[in-house]
């Protein structure tokens, strides 16, 4: 009986657990708590199409959690379907990943299931470029200089944007027709990866515009196959702004012999004179001239005066007229008026034509009929030239003046001189005819030293200023780094406490001048690095040395600021990744910034390395900074991290701090491993109020940074100041971080000093090591580079921030002290 009753209850049992099981949602070919579609979903689905269909049992209804939903589900019959929505279409808009995740409620007969659905899209160029506008202009005011933006007098100033809303390959580059006077660049748009900008540069500087300028500009997808759309764009002239060419004299040099009622005539050339020219007359000689300017303004008459009140034995009247319309639009005519003695003849029928004459000849070049050697039946010779003995005559039937090829670069033969130049004197000869001793001496009253008596105011010598050209023949040359140089950058989650701003900073020169020896910097295509190109600092992209243990940068170098026919130089550099093993933090006492640089270079020519370093801070011991307080025991201190290369590899941190312990050094050496800057974690409470995190650390390293930086300036300053004058010394305070330009970073540096514990008030440059600067929580998985630390949830103890008095220093106090 007790049998019987027992079979009965497991039979009663099993009834139930079967029709529990048999209530719960099921299908053969779905998984209800996580589904892949194998099949890519076109995203010119229209709405309300089925994308998928499953059948099902026991499932009464299927709900889509999240919103805005691009999918929705519904039960029909006994199938699980998988629609498109409205939205669906906007999908491309609104989103960029490229696989659908729905949450879905599934509601069984008897329970309730959620589950997750993916299901991947096809990915395909499917839209053009888009322009924000239909057409763009714009009014610019002249003249503008070469390389000038357009952009802010563009579309109230946003410039001209195009958006591509495809998922992938939507990178957008644009191009303008052929024009001369603008040249386009394109640029993405922070935090917006469908957005694209374009930037209208000025090729040459621009003065005039005749009219206004119309163009097309063309943006082009990377999509397969590539789409493009196309935009007019119009620059007219704010005609409201009128440019003047400045006035430019006829003549720039006027050579006579002064005469009696002596008019000159000073002319403008047309098109550059305007009203508002004001003239003038300059030089000591100006008082024996009277000025009467024309009516039109177009020039002027100079006229002498009085012959009488000129002294006797003045050879010469010399003046300047000068006609100015602002500062920088002036031109000058020289006027020479010569007075010959009274014993003097007549001036001879044949002169010169020139007394000055500049004239400009490329280098590298040999010159051909620089000048005429012949006038009627005179003949030019070659009295004297300086520097050098380039210029000759080439042929003496058909005389004129040639030159050998020079080098503008040739500093032995231009030294001494403000810039390269020649200077050649040229000496008119005419035939003289035979006359008879009786007639030559008859002569003596008047001609002293001969026929052609070489005196003052000679019309027969020519004096040639020659001008050097540069032509642009030589490369830039770098000076730092050298080629296949090695160097090493801190990895991400290091990078992120330390925030290095730059690699370093690369040097070049170029030989040719002007134009011909700007130099652009460029980095060729890499995902790492990025340089200024005006001042060549190398710095950090976000995804710098993010997976690769090293990389290869090439380092570009072009003349003529980076145009198309600039010479271009080349080095390669490699850049290894720096864990915290291979770091030191190096904290050296009675040390000033020049002999730390002496001693770095002493260690890594002593052990055969090459030591850099990724930041340093120079300080000096005392209460406040005070540039006139002189003192002579001044203690100085150092703190850096410091790297170091032993042939291709990066010394770990016993070796490194091996190389330091060897020099025989007067002075206190402080070594700290990266890792033990860490290892302290902030306590936190709970509070309503906004947690404080790392930040207020960031900030005190940042106000650091930048109270050392002045203070560095007022180390050198004084250091200058005692060698000028060692009779007094005022030694100040210093302290000197890289002397890099700070490049554009997401972390953000308030311009204050750092906090110290408590309210302290003790001074600025006590005591702040690397170890007080960089204590940031560590985040607990710091091995994940890519992660970015997250603020702890909790803190015993909140600190605050508030100025004090004294604005060298911020302080820090409890704001909930403990008892």
């Amino acid at each position: 009986m007790k049998m019987l009753l027992f079979l009965s209850v497991i039979t009663v049992c099993l009834h139930l657990f079967t029709t529990q099981v048999s209530a719960e949602c099921y299908s053969p070919s779905f998984n209800f708590a996580s589904y892949t579609h194998p099949e890519l979903l076109d995203l010119t689905t229209p709405p309300g199409s089925v994308i998928a269909s499953f059948p099902v049992e026991n499932v009464r209804s299927a709900t889509v959690v999240q919103q805005p939903s691009y999918l929705e589900t519904r039960i029909v019959g006994t199938d699980l379907q998988f629609l498109t929505t409205a939205a669906f279409a906007q999908y491309e808009e609104r989103e960029i990943q490229t696989v659908i995740i729905l949450q879905v409620s599934y509601q069984c007969t008897t329970t309730t299931k959620n589950g997750l659905y993916r299901h991947n899209l096809k990915l395909a160029n499917n839209h053009a470029p888009s322009f924000l506008q239909d057409a763009y202009e714009a009014v610019v005011p002249l003249p503008l200089p070469k390389h000038f933006d357009v952009t802010p007098f563009i579309a109230n100033g946003a410039g001209i944007m195009a958006r591509d809303i495809d998922l992938i390959n939507n990178a957008v580059t644009f191009s303008v027709t052929e024009n001369d006077y603008m040249l386009i660049e394109s640029h993405t748009v922070p935090n917006d990866p469908k957005q694209f900008k374009a930037i209208l540069r000025l090729k040459e500087q621009v003065l005039k515009m005749p009219n206004k300028l119309e163009l097309t500009v063309t943006a082009t997808d990377a999509g397969v196959p590539q789409k493009s759309t196309q935009v007019s764009v119009v620059i007219d002239p704010d005609l409201s702004i009128v440019y003047d060419d400045p006035p430019v004299f006829k003549e720039t040099f006027i050579n006579t012999t002064i005469a009696k009622d002596l008019l000159l005539r000073v002319e403008l050339i047309p098109g550059t004179e305007t009203y508002d020219v004001q003239y003038s007359l300059q030089g000591t000689d100006a008082q024996y001239f009277t000025q009467t300017v024309w009516e039109n303004n177009t020039g002027m008459d100079l006229k002498v005066i009085d012959l009488e009140p000129i002294p006797k034995a003045k050879p010469i009247l010399n003046v300047v007229a000068v006609a100015k319309r602002s500062q920088l639009q002036a031109t000058s005519c020289v006027v020479l008026v010569h007075i010959p003695p009274e014993s003097d003849p007549e001036v001879p029928t044949t002169t010169v034509d020139k007394v000055l004459s500049v004239l400009h000849l490329n280098e590298m070049s040999e010159h051909r009929d620089i000048f005429p050697l012949t006038i009627e039946s005179c003949t030019y010779s070659i009295q004297s030239q300086t520097p050098g003995d380039y210029f000759f005559i080439e042929d003496a039937t058909i005389p004129s003046l040639s030159s050998k090829a020079f080098d503008r670069e040739d500093k032995d033969l231009f030294s001494g001189l403000d810039f390269p130049q020649f200077w050649i004197v040229l000496k008119l000869a005419c035939p003289v005819p035979s006359t008879t001793k009786t007639e030559l001496e008859s002569h003596t009253n008047w001609n002293r030293s001969g026929p052609m008596r070489d005196i003052e105011f000679s019309t027969d010598l020519t004096h040639l200023n020659i001008i050097v050209d540069d032509v642009n023949d030589n490369s830039p040359v770098f000076s730092f780094p050298p080629n296949d140089a090695q160097f090493a950058f801190p990895t991400a989650y290091l990078a992120r406490k330390m925030l290095p701003d730059q690699l370093l900073q690369v040097e070049a020169s170029d030989l040719d001048e002007g134009l011909n020896a700007v130099i652009r910097y460029s980095l060729a295509a890499n995902d790492h690095f990025d340089i200024d190109p005006r001042t060549g600092v190398i710095f950090p992209l976000k995804s710098a040395l993010g997976n690769e243990e090293s990389v290869s940068l090439e380092i570009i170098a072009t003349d003529r600021d980076g145009a198309e026919d600039g010479n271009v130089s080349k080095v390669k550099i490699r850049v290894c990744k720096a864990t915290d093993e291979q770091l030191v933090v190096l904290t050296v006492k009675n040390i000033d910034p020049d002999t730390f640089e002496s001693l770095l270079k002493e260690i890594s020519l002593k052990q055969g390395i090459q030591m850099e370093t990724v930041r340093n801070v120079f300080s000096v011991d005392g209460e406040e900074l005070k540039v006139e307080r002189r003192s002579t025991n001044q203690q100085y201190s150092t703190t850096t991290i410091v790297y170091a290369f032993k042939e291709d590899r990066l010394l770990p941190h016993d070796d490194l701090i091996g190389a330091f312990k060897s020099m025989d050094a007067n002075f206190t050496m402080i070594f700290t491993k990266l890792n033990d800057l860490y290892a302290v974690q902030p306590k936190i409470v709970e509070s309503d109020t906004t947690a404080i995190y790392p930040y207020i650390i960031v900030a005190a390293f940042f106000g650091t940074l930048v109270v050392a930086m002045g203070a560095a300036a007022l180390y050198y300053r004084n250091k200058i100041r005692r060698a000028n004058n060692s009779s007094t010394s005022s030694l100040s305070r210093s302290s000197n971080i890289s002397d890099s330009i700070i490049v554009q970073h997401d972390h953000k540096a308030p311009s204050s000093t750092p906090p110290v514990e408590n309210g302290g008030t003790h001074p600025i440059t006590n005591a702040r090591s690397l170890s007080d600067l960089l204590a940031i929580v560590e985040d607990a998985e710091q091995e994940n580079e890519k992660t970015e630390p997250k603020p702890p949830a909790q803190q015993d103890r909140k600190k605050s921030i508030k100025f004090s008095d004294h604005v060298e220093r911020i302080e820090v106090y409890d704001k909930y002290p403990t008892s």
